[in-house]
């Protein structure tokens, strides 16, 4: 493949507690956003991060009860924290995230 007209590109990530698989942040050279996965386990200190009180587009992810088979959830808010906190009280699927 050869790699004209593809533009490079640098991921930053940060492991807060040194665990891959726990909350982290990912930030792309030339990009003004931020990822932050975090399992659902996580969410209280998920919505301590001062990145959450920005606008920003969201994915839950989870299993469907019945079926136990993967769903996912995108919105998108003007204060992500606030939208969060409203899902933890909804009975969206607590598994962890796929």
């Amino acid at each position: 493949m050869s790699s004209a007209g593809l533009t490079s590109a640098t991921i930053k990530l940060f492991l807060p507690r040194g665990d891959a698989k726990s909350l982290r942040t990912a930030e792309i050279s030339n990009w003004t956003g931020k990822a932050i996965p975090a399992p659902r386990t996580e969410m209280d200190d998920l919505l301590l991060r001062e990145e959450l009180d920005k606008a920003g587009v969201y994915i839950l992810t989870g299993a469907y009860p019945p079926s136990g088979s993967p769903r996912a959830y995108i919105g998108e808010a003007e204060v992500i924290r606030e939208r969060l906190k409203q899902h933890k009280t909804n009975e969206f699927p607590k598994t962890p995230p796929l």
